[in-house]
């Protein structure tokens, strides 16, 4: 890139795919989306819902791979990993990120 501020850049991420997740017993939603980035070198995965943690604040599950796939399977482990602390789930254990920020 030819731009007199890519200096100030950090980091551009390429969304390569976004995935519905179906799940059963965990709150009362029963889907959630995850979005795949790449960086050029890793995969990250997203979750578009904020699961609370044991002192109330709200996380989503991360996950990362050398491939899109080991990005999405981190991801899912991760999130059943961040709900594995309770039996039971309420709505106000979760937190839906913005539609347009996902």
């Amino acid at each position: 890139m030819n731009n007199e501020f890519y200096g100030t850049i950090a980091k551009i991420e390429k969304l390569v795919s976004e995935y519905r997740v179906s799940n059963y017993g965990v709150g009362p939603y029963d889907v959630f989306k995850v979005k795949i980035f790449y960086d050029g070198k890793y995969y990250e995965g997203y979750t578009n819902i904020q699961i609370i943690d044991q002192i109330g604040d709200y996380y989503v599950a991360l996950g990362t791979g050398k491939t899109e796939e080991e990005a999405l399977e981190d991801t899912i482990h991760r999130f059943f990993e961040k709900t594995s602390w309770k039996d039971e789930w309420n709505e106000e254990d979760f937190d839906w990120i913005d539609s347009d920020d996902f």
